[in-house]
């Protein structure tokens, strides 16, 4: 209907053509002596960059008419036309166009561009603007622009700051040559200042070119540009076909993959490949490259080709087509001492004295901003509130603000998108898939029947239909939309659970021993009690969770206990700025180690005598995280520093936390957790400063023994005469017939039973009856739950890890958990074969160096590269004692059973007895022990 009414009115011009196509009318443009030749066509962001080219010919016989019939509307493509000078530019209503059709007929000096939007689609937008622009008024002595309303909306203010139609201005309006010098010396001074323009556009994954993006923009914002005349954004977010009216555009440009485009770049260098029509003769460019010139092997050809080479295939690209490089292209390498900063700090400072800011103070900040630190966010957030509660009522996106993202974690959630879908999105021009991952505190891992059920309406509600078991031993639940997370919040707190510092810069989920046959059931208990007060203890005690996630109307708005967290104003423990890091905590019974005790902040060993609790061993300085290629980054096991009594457990863990408070490095988040504490000052130093604040010294450690860290598959009777039953869930993931199977035995089991979820992914079943341990056993029969050793297939599938990795963490670089099953299953013909099927060997895969399914301590460790590819690590033990060591870089599938399949023949004919694959490989000398992980980097060599 819009479109044939704006057919209508070209028709009924004097003098007017109307074409089928815009290819016709530039070709009927191009034959005309006069009259316009007109095309009318919806407004789209597809179609933009066609019009533009168009533009650019500046053919007076052309006119283009855009119709917009869907809100919201934008103005700004249809003013970026009058960049180019001589075109006549106009927006109106289509059911009021005024006189803007006629003056854009008569417009003879160059094309014609009219946007006509139908008023529902512009109703309740007070700030649209209708316009008018038309060059030939300046030779009245008239403004070329025109509007006829009150107000203009802030996209067209900003745009009339650009350097495009000052300059225009400029040309013809500065002060002839009989007025004085100085007021034209001083007006034509103060217009170049004001029409200076600079557009920066960056490609990242990690974050890190888009920080040095932002980090140009600000010092151009500081230096003197205007506030509008400074873009910032993602390469795929820019239109290639305004690149023309572009006069500068700096790039910032990280590598992906085996020299790929980010995934936020990729489409652009495309699109800009594939227009070989754009002459970019007036563009200035440049470019910085970031990249790792190790990052395929050291010295590689591999390595030397994929360096940086979007940024080079860029650079090229842009010289064939015309554009002027304005200085040498920078490149920042990961392998220098800073990094990428190393190669950025001398780049930029070259760019800003081109630019004249080079003497400006970029501390400020601006609206693009990194750009606060994480610091700066957790002092300035009201002991974590923010801008959250805001943010989550907006509902016009399905993302919350930068520093918004890193607020949420403190309340046990990420935002994260479907990697998957976004170059789909993009080319829909439509933003991300985004969504929230939200995750349960719930120390020790155990729940109810009834909470089990509550997480399964809550999965099927609201996130994407399955729960997910992780190796903090809670659930986690993906694919939350934003307008659904208080709803999820919510129905989680009726059912008696939180997110309550799940996730964030404070103590964590509390782990504790799984296995029911490690100890009695009272035994077992009794820990569990310690487990809860370590972790009831060391909560944050402020009230922004409930005010945000929990509060519905003026009835709730006093504040109450959530969860044994009582809201204050000030944080006893944390302070304004919680801790430098995440900070974890574990509790293993021996000699069980399920818990991988030795890779956390803080650690508590039972120590268990006669069937009584004697107390605790402590260990401090355990974490697995690095970076690929940063030697300054590496995993580490916790060292062991005392003994203390039960009662003191909780007191001993908050003067760990209080150290790493106090101590732990705040100016570098790579740097930043306990581990890197405790390596740069010193077990010793560290158990002193723990001591001096607990008031007495620790006891010396005690013996003890661990044996294995795997789960408890099949039925086991406590003392009590009840009955638990461990379960394998592959990779943790709860999901159809299973999740089927375990919701029947919750409504089952409802005022007796019990669950645990265990840190290697997976559930025990508790407190069954012998009444009901048939029916639980007949549930698992029906919908083939793995449940013993016949059903669990193998010794690898018993033992395998995954974190989620692709396609909703942003952080990976390869696949994990839709992709080691598939792996396991190769892994396990050729383990059959060598007859070793059923022995037990940990393996595990993550799709980054982040490790939160701790690669490093299995005996054979995956972590991703690039898709497809993963560094593999070989010869931990058994037992969590000893980190592996890396053995092959940048392997494929292929590659790696190629590798594995002598090493498991070898196994299975030269093992001792009761050997681990990974004792037996430093055995026989085909990898060397790690012996500490500060010995990360240089012990592979065999």
């Amino acid at each position: 209907m819009a479109m044939e009414k704006a057919t209508n009115l070209v028709k009924a011009l004097p003098s007017s053509r109307l074409c089928d196509s815009l290819d016709s009318a530039r070709a009927a443009a191009g034959a005309a002596e006069s009259g316009k030749c007109w095309y009318v066509m919806q407004l789209g962001k597809t179609s933009m960059s066609e019009v533009h080219a168009a533009l650019q010919e500046g053919s007076g016989q052309l006119g283009v008419l855009l119709v917009a019939s869907q809100s919201p509307v934008s103005q700004l493509e249809v003013l970026r036309a009058m960049e180019y000078g001589g075109v006549y530019v106009a927006s109106a209503e289509l059911e009021k166009p005024g006189e803007c059709l006629k003056e854009a007929a008569s417009f003879s000096i160059g094309p014609s561009l009219v946007l006509l939007t139908e008023a529902a689609a512009i109703k309740g937008d007070e700030n649209w603007t209708a316009f008018r622009y038309d060059p030939r008024r300046e030779d009245q002595g008239l403004a070329a622009f025109v509007t006829d309303s009150s107000r203009v909306r802030s996209e067209i203010q900003g745009f009339l700051s650009r350097e495009s139609l000052l300059t225009l201005i400029a040309k013809k309006s500065l002060p002839s040559a009989s007025a004085g010098d100085a007021e034209a010396g001083g007006l034509s001074e103060g217009l170049a200042a004001a029409s200076k323009t600079v557009t920066i556009l960056y490609s990242s994954d990690t974050g890190h070119a888009e920080e040095c993006a932002k980090a140009v923009a600000r010092q151009c914002r500081n230096g003197g540009y205007a506030g509008s005349a400074v873009r910032c954004g993602t390469m795929d977010s820019f239109d290639v076909g305004a690149l023309p009216a572009e006069p500068l555009v700096v790039f910032c440009v990280a590598t992906a993959g085996k020299g790929e485009f980010c995934g936020n770049g990729r489409n652009f260098f495309q699109k800009l490949s594939d227009r070989s029509d754009l002459a970019l003769n007036d563009l200035k460019y440049c470019i910085f490259g970031l990249g790792d010139s190790h990052y395929w092997g050291k010295g590689t050809e591999e390595s030397k080709f994929n360096f940086a080479k979007p940024a080079r295939d860029l650079d090229n690209l842009l010289e064939k087509m015309g554009a002027q490089r304005m200085m040498p292209t920078g490149f920042g390498d990961d392998q220098d001492v800073d990094q990428y900063h190393t190669g950025f700090a001398e780049w930029k400072g070259q760019l800003f004295s081109r630019l004249g800011v080079d003497k400006a103070d970029a501390a400020g900040g601006g609206d693009d901003g990194p750009v606060k630190t994480d610091e700066q966010i957790k002092v300035e957030t009201k002991q974590l509130r923010g801008s959250m509660k805001e943010s989550l009522d907006d509902i016009t996106t399905g993302q919350v603000p930068f520093q918004d993202t890193k607020l949420i974690k403190s309340h046990g959630s990420y935002q994260q998108d479907d990697r998957d879908l976004r170059e789909e999105r993009q080319k829909m021009g439509v933003e991300n898939a985004f969504s929230f991952m939200i995750r349960v505190r719930l120390p020790g891992g155990y729940c109810t029947p009834e909470q089990w059920i509550a997480m399964d309406d809550i999965c099927q509600n609201f996130a994407n239909g399955t729960l997910k078991i992780t190796t903090r031993q809670t659930w986690q639940v993906h694919g939350v939309l934003k307008r659904d997370v208080k709803n999820t919040m919510r129905a989680m707190n009726k059912a008696c659970m939180d997110t309550v510092a799940a996730c964030g810069d404070v103590c964590r989920n509390v782990l504790c021993t799984s296995r029911p046959d490690v100890c009695s059931k009272e035994l077992h208990a009794e820990i569990l009690h310690y487990t809860y007060d370590i972790h009831d203890h060391c909560l944050p005690r402020s009230g922004a969770y409930h005010e945000i996630f929990l509060m519905q109307g003026d009835e709730m708005a006093e504040k109450i206990q959530i969860m044994g967290s009582t809201p204050v104003e000030e944080e006893p423990l944390y302070g304004l700025t919680y801790l430098p890091r995440k900070f974890k905590v574990a509790v293993a019974i021996p000699p069980s180690n399920d818990v991988d005790l030795f890779a956390h902040c803080a650690g508590f060993i039972a120590i268990i005598e006669n069937g009584k609790l004697l107390g605790f061993n402590v260990a401090v300085g355990g974490g697995l995280g690095f970076t690929h290629n940063n030697q300054k980054t590496h995993p580490r096991l916790a060292d062991v520093i005392g003994f203390c009594k039960p009662g003191d457990a909780k007191y001993v863990c908050e003067c760990i936390l209080t150290v790493a408070r106090d101590f732990g490095d705040r100016t570098g988040r790579k740097h930043a957790r306990v581990k890197y504490t405790v390596e740069d000052y010193g077990p010793e130093w560290f158990k002193e400063q723990v001591e001096e604040r607990l008031g007495f010294e620790l006891e010396a450690a005690k013996p003890y023994t661990l044996e294995h860290r795997g789960d408890m598959h099949g039925w086991v009777q406590a003392s009590d005469g009840t009955w638990s039953c461990g379960l394998l869930i592959p990779i943790g993931r709860v999901k159809e017939s299973s999740r089927v199977c375990i919701r029947k035995i919750a409504e089952l089991l409802k005022g007796e039973g019990g669950f645990r979820m265990t840190c290697n992914q997976s559930l025990v079943l508790e407190n069954i009856s012998e009444a009901k341990k048939g029916q639980v056993q007949q549930l698992l029969n029906e919908y083939k739950v793995m449940h013993n050793k016949e059903t669990t297939v193998s010794g690898l599938r018993r033992n395998m890890v995954a974190c989620v990795a692709l396609p909703t963490c942003p952080l990976a670089f390869a696949e994990a958990e839709r992709y080691l099953p598939t792996l396991v299953e190769r892994l396990e013909a050729v383990a059959d074969k060598c007859g070793i099927g059923q022995e037990d060997i940990v393996i595990r895969m993550t799709g980054c160096p982040n490790s939160c399914g701790r690669p490093s301590m299995a005996e054979i460790g995956f972590i991703g590269k690039a898709p497809g590819t993963y560094n593999m690590y070989l010869g931990a033990d058994f037992v969590g004692k000893r980190l592996n060591t890396l053995y092959a870089e940048s392997v494929n599938e292929d590659e790696i059973i190629k590798i594995l399949t002598p090493m498991f023949a070898k196994y299975a004919g030269g093992r001792a007895k009761n050997e681990s694959f990974g004792d037996f490989l430093v055995r026989q000398g085909i990898v060397k022990a790690m012996k500490d992980g500060r010995d990360w980097w240089t012990t592979p060599e065999v």
